[in-house]
């Protein structure tokens, strides 16, 4: 797998470029979980997009979205449309929308992980008598001593330990993982739990009879033996489900954010050492969660008291049900917004510095309307402070599975190869406005063309979108070519640009592409069959790691202060070619650190080999090569430079 050496925008975990400081990368979790409840984030890709952005402005690198809540999902899910009618929450239904699809898109363009959160586990419902669920499934329910159906705090559950309620989170979870490109999926306080009341309905009933020679379990649910018959066969799905992620992927993650030991497993059944012991968890999040958090310190002493706990009482200690063996899994959760109460972000930086007096590299938000202005800008606290450095998840071993994605604005020159009359739109509150509030127009049938040529970093496969302008006026009939292998194969994708929910980044192509300089799009006010108006506006490429799962992409080794650029070593430097623009011959530069073979070729902007300047052995130093283009059509062609494993490419453009 051949990688290009080149500077990549690192914005996921840079925070502000003013801030941020050079040195190396950090391995830490900051994470934020998304809900749908008491926040409007999910509620249109507008809402989605500016999140991200200002989450990945200030440090985080991994959210975990819900995406199954009171017996719905937040993802158009064939499962649930089969079984139950519902394919997604009615609020999603109603707009046409899929939200995880958005914030993948979203938050993998700044180069944030994205870990699917089932949030409501085995529960069906809050408060309905199980709900949808257990009404078509009611021997799915979780039931009491007294035969009753469990409901605790509210929740309705099913029974965590039967097999049917099982396969169906497994599957739910299997849906995710096929459906999206997502980098890892995360149960709670709720997955894998059942409340410790439950365990009494006749399936359940039969299997401990068979085991215990006919004896009925006791009535005392706090029953030591039966508390841990009951917690093996959590703990037994959870294998289950761990061996099936990694079955997949193994580089997809398993996390999990129970109620703190031992209350989660006096309550829940939740056996976290257990857990841990039989490397079921990738990632550990409690809930480290201050019952009080309106005192004198908001909670801050309590949660000091849950830490140590849950590592022991000072730091580097053996104690706690963490050993110090897993102690690089644990991150915990941290609340910082419950109902209207918040934590103030100078308390938030207390914990998050004893986290790291601990050991504990990285943490957990509960939620994300703690972050902003509701909490006094929480967020650029961080940013500005403790995330101030960039930072990878441990667990990734010092690569980057997320790099920002690669764009291309309409207006940037040379990238964007334009002919005929394109208009400028926007902004001053004229529509569409675009990606960088503006777009270009050209009427249908005029000849205007526009061609996107990407800077692609490494030889892999891309989710290949564009951003579409809505329009009310716009085409119904936009065309996107797609380019892939060098131009060798080409997909057209159809888009109505007049249509609302269109608007944003839409995807139109996955392509395979080597490193450097590759066209990708092509979009023309001729193939429009409706007579309107057509809008052009930035293409982007964001890995695909569904297809490209053997792709390593170290840490870099430093970060520039000024651009927030990762930087690599590298054997080679290519420079740009002078006179630019040229006509008909220019002159390409060229620095080798050490000798080796030497490859210097230019290509149009298809991939069509134009010219062999230099296929020889050369010495270290400095080298020249004239390119002479006569004869060729005017245009942009790229040259590339491949010498010693490494690969650079630039752009350069001909006028006869």
């Amino acid at each position: 797998m051949r990688h290009r050496i080149l500077l990549i925008l690192f914005t996921a975990a840079i925070g502000s470029a003013n801030a941020q400081p050079a040195g190396d990368v950090v391995e830490e979790v900051r994470g934020v979980w998304v809900t749908n409840v008491a926040s409007n984030v999910l509620h249109s890709k507008a809402n989605i997009a500016q999140a991200m952005d200002y989450l990945a402005a200030n440090g985080i690198n991994v959210i975990f979205p819900v995406v199954w809540n009171k017996g719905e999902t937040q993802y158009v899910s064939p499962i649930m449309q089969a079984e139950f009618n519902r394919p997604i929450e009615s609020f999603f239904l109603n707009q046409s929308r899929d939200p995880l699809a958005e914030l993948i898109v979203e938050a993998h363009r700044n180069g944030m992980e994205v870990m699917p959160w089932f949030e409501f586990g085995f529960s069906t419902s809050f408060s309905s008598n199980g709900g949808h669920i257990l009404a078509k499934y009611p021997h799915w329910a979780a039931i009491n001593s007294s035969g009753q159906l469990v409901v605790k705090n509210g929740f309705d559950w099913m029974n965590g330990l039967h097999p049917e309620p099982q396969n169906f989170m497994l599957s739910l979870i299997h849906e995710v993982i096929d459906r999206y490109d997502v980098d890892g999926v995360q149960g709670d306080d709720r997955l894998p739990a059942m409340p410790t009341e439950g365990g009494y309905d006749p399936w359940t009933l039969q299997q401990y009879r068979a085991e215990h020679n006919g004896a009925n379990p006791p009535t005392n649910t706090k029953d030591l033996n039966w508390l841990y018959w009951r917690s093996d066969r959590l703990v037994n799905f959870l294998g289950r489900w761990y061996r099936s992620v990694k079955e997949k992927d193994p580089n997809l993650m398993v996390s999990l954010s129970p109620s703190v030991w031992q209350f989660g497993f006096f309550e829940y059944l939740q056996e976290i050492p257990l857990w841990l012991d039989s490397s079921y968890v990738d990632m550990l999040h409690p809930q480290l969660y201050p019952p009080n958090r309106t005192g004198p310190d908001f909670g801050y002493t309590r949660y000091t008291e849950l830490l140590r706990a849950a590592v022991g009482p000072i730091p580097n200690s053996s104690g706690g049900y963490v050993k110090r063996q897993y102690r690089d899994k644990l991150s915990p959760g941290m609340l910082i917004r419950a109902g209207n109460e918040v934590v103030p972000p100078t308390v938030i930086r207390q914990m998050v510095r004893y986290n790291r007096e601990f050991g504990i590299n990285g943490e957990v938000y509960f939620f994300y309307e703690g972050m902003g202005a509701f909490n006094q800008f929480l967020a650029d606290s961080l940013g500005r402070n403790e995330y101030r450095r960039p930072a990878v998840l441990p667990v990734r071993n010092r690569t980057v599975r997320r790099p920002p994605a690669v764009i291309v604005n309409e207006t940037d020159v040379p990238n964007v190869q334009r002919t005929g009359n394109w208009q400028l739109v926007g902004p001053a509150g004229l529509t569409p406005g675009g990606y960088r509030d503006r777009s270009l127009r050209a009427e249908a049938g005029s000849g205007a063309e526009m061609l996107f040529v990407a800077d692609v970093p490494y030889d892999a496969h891309y989710r290949v979108f564009a951003y579409v302008p809505h329009s009310t006026a716009g085409t119904t009939t936009a065309r996107y070519i797609t380019y892939s292998n060098g131009g060798a194969d080409s997909t057209v994708t159809v888009i109505n640009q007049a249509l609302p929910r269109n608007g944003g980044w839409m995807p139109i192509g996955n392509v395979r592409l080597d490193a450097g300089l590759n066209a990708v799009v092509r979009i023309r006010a001729n193939d429009v069959t409706d007579g309107k108006p057509i809008h052009a506006d930035a293409v982007m490429l964001l890995l695909d790691r569904k297809q490209s799962k053997d792709l390593v992409i170290p840490v870099p080794t430093s970060i520039d202060r000024e651009s927030g650029a990762m930087e690599s070593p590298t054997g080679i430097t290519l420079e740009q070619n002078y006179p630019n623009p040229f006509n008909p011959s220019t002159v390409i530069g060229w620095r080798l650190a050490v000798g080796g073979e030497v490859s210097l070729k230019v290509y149009d902007t298809l991939g069509r080999l134009v010219a062999t300047l230099v296929d020889e052995t050369l010495p270290a130093g400095n080298h020249r090569a004239t390119f002479d283009a006569s004869g060729l059509a005017s245009g942009l062609y790229l040259y590339r430079l491949d010498a010693n494993g490494e690969t650079a490419t630039k752009v350069m453009t001909l006028i006869q």
